[in-house]
């Protein structure tokens, strides 16, 4: 089977300490090549990983080498390079969020369909098999019906010049942290909720920075969620059910070398 041909866009912190580690460890995938708004951080990138490094991003899409690419840039500029990367028959692999309104996800959507792409969402805590063991825990344990997903995902301040901090660069927690504990909580439940109730704060900044919302899934089944910038730091999800609890305490942001705690509560035991 022969491997697939990656091109990195965007060489941040994500892309450098996780997605192309990881690629270079792959045995069904290999790194190609590297573009960026930073030369500097072009050239740093492919000397180090081996790989050509493209001054323009056009140059990338447009190599004949490349058969998808992994989109790691601030989310306002997602939708410009998901449509330009469809349009060169690359498949995608885009971190969260996918974009900065509904709108322009449909465009995106309707884009990859018509060019018939493969679209990935970089939710990839998703992946991790502390996931998989939860789930199959409460499916065929005697927990009962599972009845609160309840999760918390913020971290302490950050540089004030942090794209995160930028309304123009699609920042603010909900498209950072909240979408993670929002996933989660569909991903649980298998369906979308029926209601919801949010409060958000956005104190002096222009972006939002703490958050908190209540779902219903219908069926006697909710998810509390809560997420926040200039927080103490907390990454978790717990699973509240008629007869126990179950909780992870590194749900979503995952060390590849963590060794990974599920904590249940059943029967007055931990």
């Amino acid at each position: 089977m022969s491997k697939i041909c990656f091109g990195v866009i965007g060489c941040g912190s994500i892309a450098k300490k996780a997605f192309i580690p990881a690629l270079i460890q792959s045995d069904v995938a290999e790194l190609i090549g590297v573009a960026s708004r930073s030369l500097e951080n072009v050239k740093s990138v492919s000397k180090n990983y081996d790989c050509r490094g493209f001054e323009k991003v056009s140059q990338l899409l447009s190599s004949e080498d490349i058969n998808a690419v992994y989109i790691a840039t601030p989310p306002s500029t997602h939708e410009e390079l998901i449509l330009s990367a469809a349009r060169n028959g690359k498949h995608i692999i885009c971190e969260k969020p996918l974009s900065i309104s509904l709108n322009s996800v449909n465009r995106i959507i309707n884009i990859c369909k018509k060019n018939k792409i493969a679209l990935l969402e970089g939710f990839m805590y998703q992946f991790h098999t502390q996931h998989e063991f939860v789930y199959e825990y409460i499916n065929n344990n005697q927990m009962g019906d599972p009845i609160l997903f309840e999760a918390q995902f913020g971290f302490p301040s950050m540089d004030k010049n942090n794209f995160r901090y930028s309304k123009e660069l699609g920042g603010g927690v909900l498209f950072d942290a909240g979408v993670y504990t929002i996933h989660a909580a569909r991903k649980f439940f298998k369906r979308e909720p029926i209601n919801l109730f949010s409060i958000i704060n956005f104190e002096k900044l222009n972006v939002d920075l703490s958050g908190s919302i209540l779902m219903d899934f219908g069926q006697n089944q909710m998810a509390q969620l809560s997420f926040g910038f200039n927080n103490y730091y907390q990454n978790y999800y717990s699973i509240w059910c008629s007869k126990g609890k179950v909780k992870l305490n590194r749900a979503f942001s995952i060390p590849s070398n963590l060794q990974p705690e599920v904590i249940i509560e059943y029967n007055n035991r931990v």
